[in-house]
């Protein structure tokens, strides 16, 4: 699980600092904030999970793989919404207000996890 974390992390960044040379590239700064979301809560987030899932290997069983659908999906909507309403199309307000709310769920899950995992033996 970690390593799919990290790997998904990766490629939220490549994506972002995609998004970033286009945006800098054509002096057109609409989609920033999908950028951000794609950086913050793509790369760091994952990478974070996927820390947390390396170092407590009991979370790594059970409800982290739907955490990890969750947490995908969410990032990916939300940022899909924002870049079209952007660009001033309203169809995508409703993906942006959904992706927020299955990432703020996907948050919550991730949350339950960490409360719930119990770590057996003292790591040195």
């Amino acid at each position: 699980m970690a390593s799919l974390c990290f790997r998904t992390s990766v490629v939220f960044a490549i994506v972002a600092a995609g998004l970033a040379l286009w945006m800098t590239a054509n002096h057109d700064y609409r989609p920033l904030h999908a950028e951000v979301v794609l950086f913050v809560l793509g790369w760091a987030s994952f990478m974070a999970y996927g820390l947390y899932y390396r170092t407590i290997a009991a979370a790594a069983a059970g409800l982290a793989k739907l955490h990890y659908v969750i947490a995908l999906v969410g990032v990916i909507v939300e940022a899909i919404g924002i870049i079209g309403t952007e660009w001033g199309n309203p169809f995508f307000d409703p993906f942006r207000i959904i992706g927020a709310l299955i990432v703020a769920i996907g948050f919550v899950l991730f949350a339950i996890i960490v409360f719930a995992t119990r770590e057996t033996a003292a790591r040195s």
